[in-house]
């Protein structure tokens, strides 16, 4: 199963139904489940907050187990963008049991809960609060994280290293790959059916 943040972006702005599935025909991946998981407010959903994935694995989960598809904790994927990022390698920190696979582009680590605040909100400690997280653990050894970041996205780039290097020292499988692209769907696209058959093998 492949849970995909900003679901709504996903099926009409950018279909990946059809991507996935010419993907799983060609061999690059195994047969998977879609979920698509809208954002009424990214900013409020997406900034490391417990209340969405508490939601996700008491009321998302079970609504798609009723239609007879069950996530496999081991095998289910997290794929988000810039926030949505952010907030799949949360979920992976604070809820293991639940999230073990991450595809992560364009990160949003440098994200503060005063970020949105400062005058310059990238401006702020390397890698934001995920690195301070990432800081104090170890024994991430069950994480498998596909890191993507746009060579053009100068600004991100420091955020995006420095959490990379993190999440590997404390024990992730860490994939990095730096996209030809800008902080933008078009990128994101072909990155993100590469790392999710990446976080699947």
């Amino acid at each position: 199963m492949v849970l995909l943040l900003d679901g709504d972006d996903w099926l009409y702005l950018h279909p990946a139904m059809s991507a996935f599935d010419s993907a799983v025909a060609r061999g690059e991946m195994p047969p998977v489940t879609l979920v698509f998981l809208p954002a009424r407010d990214r900013e409020a959903e997406f900034a490391c907050r417990s209340e969405l994935w508490e939601a996700v694995r008491d009321e998302l989960l079970p609504l798609v187990a009723e239609s007879g598809v069950t996530a496999d904790p081991g095998r289910l994927v997290v794929a988000g963008q810039s926030l949505g990022g952010l907030s799949a390698l949360y979920a992976a920190l604070e809820f293991p049991e639940l999230v073990s696979r991450v595809a992560c582009q364009s990160g949003a680590f440098w994200w503060t809960p005063d970020a949105p605040d400062r005058p310059d909100p990238l401006g702020g400690p390397v890698g934001g609060s995920l690195a301070a997280r990432l800081r104090e653990r170890h024994g991430l050894t069950g994480l498998r994280v596909a890191f993507d970041v746009g060579e053009h996205e100068t600004r991100m780039l420091p955020h995006c290293a420095l959490t990379e290097t993190l999440a590997e020292r404390a024990g992730a499988t860490v994939r990095v790959s730096r996209s030809a692209s800008h902080h933008d769907r078009a990128g994101w696209r072909h990155a993100l059916l590469r790392d999710v058959a990446w976080a699947l093998a």
